[in-house]
């Protein structure tokens, strides 16, 4: 009697901790998304914030807004984390144009530090891993700070430091035109360095120095073998694709991929239709958006 007993306890222990095996792949997916710490390593939200009346702590119709991320759908969607964007397009490379970007950066890092201060049982800042795991154990969001073009910082490598101390953890490179750091990815005027400048050699001992990740997102091929090659840390590329798949000369090649995983970095890709699908020739359309190029 014991020993029956004792079987059919063993089969209620083994049975508990199984998924249920007519569970369907979304079912599967949904169960392990809720398990694991789920973070989105680029969102450009803090546009919407900066100089604007966008509340990011109440939720938001998508298709009135135009919006994809508030607090509340972080919540429903079971997103923990996410590091938002101090996002600066590519201006002018003068001493004005690098003021201004400085100044637009710091402008939009206390915009972010403000709206999630706004909602204390909402969300939190974070700024080490530690950190993501302990917010995420209260049941608020994780929000990371990263800028986007490294144009913010001029040419006075101490701001680096400078934006660690404010919590930013990562630091794009350059975005869709070449910059005084390195050769971007999608610069109509080609190449002006052949990779990283020799300022921007020092961009990347400094940021290895003061911890602050390297994000090789939007920078050209040889800007990406040349940090790669000077990097003594992993790097992260917070929005890139496959080229293979999608022939943009934003994604990755099959060699940059190999690259960074042999760099020990890793990828989140970028989930826009530009970079994930090769679109079907229609010279109509290609000739309308070359007016506006």
């Amino acid at each position: 009697m014991k020993l029956l007993l004792f079987f059919a306890l063993l089969f209620m222990f083994s049975t508990a901790f199984q998924p249920d095996q007519k569970e369907t792949v979304t079912q599967k997916a949904a169960r392990i998304h809720n398990a694991v710490f789920t973070i989105d390593t680029h969102c450009d939200t803090p546009m919407n914030l900066y100089g604007s009346d966008f509340n990011v702590a109440e939720r938001h119709d998508a298709k009135k807004t135009d919006t994809k991320v508030d607090l509340p759908r972080m919540k429903e969607g079971g997103l923990d984390a996410q590091f938002w964007a101090v996002f600066l397009s590519q201006g002018k490379r003068t001493d004005e144009g690098h003021t201004n970007a400085n100044k637009k950066a710091f402008d939009l890092i206390k915009t972010i530090y403000k709206s999630v201060e706004a909602a204390p049982e909402l969300a939190q800042i974070a700024k080490t891993p530690e950190d993501g795991y302990t917010i995420e154990k209260t049941g608020k969001r994780a929000i990371y700070i990263g800028i986007e073009n490294g144009y913010a910082i001029g040419h006075d490598l101490s701001m680096i430091e400078k934006f660690w101390q404010l919590g930013v953890r990562y630091i794009t490179l350059c975005h869709t035109a070449n910059n005084d750091i390195c050769d971007s990815s999608t610069d109509k005027k080609g190449p002006e360095y052949n990779g990283l400048s020799p300022f921007g050699v020092e961009v990347v001992k400094e940021m290895n120095r003061t911890g602050m990740m390297i994000d090789v997102s939007h920078i050209s091929d040889s800007s990406l073998y040349d940090v790669l090659r000077i990097t003594k840390f992993p790097v992260i590329a917070s929005h890139s694709c496959s080229r293979a798949m999608c022939d943009n000369p934003r994604n990755l090649t099959d060699d940059g991929l190999r690259a960074i995983a042999k760099n020990g970095g890793v990828i989140q890709m970028c989930i826009l239709t530009d970079y994930v699908k090769t679109p079907d020739q229609n010279p109509a359309r290609d000739s309308a958006r070359q007016l506006y190029v």
